[in-house]
């Protein structure tokens, strides 16, 4: 495999027998951390959403809940780069922005304990929860090779995406819980802002194994058109790019909704329902928990996907479950629809497992924080434009034409990067493959 300067080879251990050790030993604070992080942004990831509906029960505010939240990667995900190639320690970066998300999600806990919540309030701790994710999660997969050596890179984003399907699974039926029965949403925002804290001394514990070299100190424009120009100059890093990028605009509506969808259509229950905390937050959390433990399976299948098949097959499968997964959803339309819309969300796992890993091989150490970054903004692009675009729509002909289309137009999408070098010129996970 024609791979370029992968960085990190496997049977180079300056380190020895110790570095390997401590690489391997990284992997539990790493996933462990996340792991909780994730299961407080699965509460916020159902609880958010439902609180904008309690307060405003307008599918239209739901989709500008996401817009505000996705919007600044596109504002700031290529000059996070820049920064992130930049700065000497990563894991610094990284604990810093753990502590701003507690510190909005306690403020937040604090206005709905004293109901002072509105809509505008939401919107703006969106957008800054999304402001620290573009450093955090970019910044998260441009230090994984300097903690992790190169053939365990496969295996720690797949452990990621495991941890976030479980997280699924749990987050939103224990944000159902905790609103239902604590009487309002306070709690639940509370409990979020404590696991970014655990994150970060999380984070603090994992050791560097492979000191990442620094990006030389050149004029702001030219260091971030770098990784832009390196990122479309390999074809299997462009079309998966550029495959997220129309992906997200036609799928992201059907996120955003999900919540409304599921109360609409699977629970049959009138929209003006979701004040009714207990029984509807309940059963909501139910679904999601349902659903992701299905795609948590498939999501710890995508190591031993990813040894009989490239990762560019492995992403374009991925997408085909997204699709089919969720137009099966729009059509049953009852409880049953969860193993579907779990295959969907086993898709949304390899998918993201191939993108990463090949990012993260296929890349300079230099570059990776830019390049990463790079490609997250331009996949990012058609997020905040398809959850404003989706609400919009979804409140002059309901969520049920919106899911049919987006979903057809996700499988069109997997079809056309069949034809691609993403498939063609393959990328395995296997650093020797």
């Amino acid at each position: 495999m024609d791979s370029g300067t992968l960085g990190q080879d496997p049977t180079d251990d300056p380190l020895g027998v110790k570095g390997r050790r401590t690489a391997r030993r990284n992997m539990v604070p790493l996933v462990g951390g996340q792991a909780v992080s994730l299961f407080g942004d699965y509460i916020a990831f159902f609880s958010l959403p439902y609180f904008v509906l309690a307060l405003t029960r307008q599918p239209l505010d739901l989709g500008l809940t996401a817009a505000a939240e996705t919007l600044p990667m596109f504002l700031f995900g290529l000059m996070a780069g820049v920064f992130l190639d930049r700065i000497r320690s990563l894991k610094s970066a990284l604990v810093s922005v753990d502590l701003v998300r507690a510190a909005v999600f306690i403020a937040l806990a604090f206005a709905a304990a004293n109901g002072a919540g509105t809509r505008w309030l939401v919107f703006g701790v969106a957008f800054v929860i999304g402001t620290m994710s573009v450093f955090f999660d970019s910044g998260l997969q441009a230090w994984m090779p300097s903690v992790v050596d190169d053939d365990m890179l496969i295996d720690a984003n797949s452990h990621l995406a495991v941890a976030r399907m479980v997280t699924l699974s749990i987050g939103p039926l224990a944000g159902g819980m905790l609103i239902a029965f604590s009487g309002g949403f306070a709690i639940a925002f509370l409990i979020n802002a404590m696991t970014f804290l655990i994150s970060a001394l999380f984070l603090s514990r994992v050791r560097v194994v492979h000191e990442r070299p620094l990006a030389i100190r050149e004029p702001f424009m030219d260091s971030l058109t770098e990784g832009l120009k390196y990122l479309l100059g390999d074809p299997r890093l462009k079309w998966a790019t550029l495959g997220g990028t129309l992906t997200n605009l036609v799928f992201q509506p059907l996120e955003a909704l999900l919540v409304l969808f599921v109360v609409t259509e699977i629970l049959d229950l009138p929209a003006g329902s979701i004040g009714d905390l207990t029984t509807v937050g309940v059963s909501i959390g139910i679904f999601y928990a349902l659903n992701a433990a299905i795609g948590a399976i498939g999501a710890a299948l995508a190591p031993r996907v990813s040894t009989t098949v490239p990762l560019g097959t492995m992403y374009v499968t991925g997408l085909f479950l997204v699709g089919g997964g969720f137009l099966a959803l729009s059509i049953m339309r009852s409880f049953w629809a969860v193993i579907p819309a779990g295959l969907a969300f086993a898709g949304m796992a390899w998918v993201n497992v191939a993108l990463v890993t090949m990012r993260q091989r296929l890349t300079p150490t230099e570059l990776l924080g830019r390049v990463i970054a790079a490609s997250r903004t331009l996949a990012w692009i058609g997020l905040p434009v398809g959850a404003a675009l989706g609400g919009m729509i979804a409140g002059y002909v309901g969520v049920v034409p919106v899911y049919v289309v987006g979903s057809i137009l996700v499988i069109l999408i997997a079809a056309f990067l069949l034809t691609t070098p993403l498939v063609r010129d393959p990328v395995m996970a296997d650093p020797e493959g």
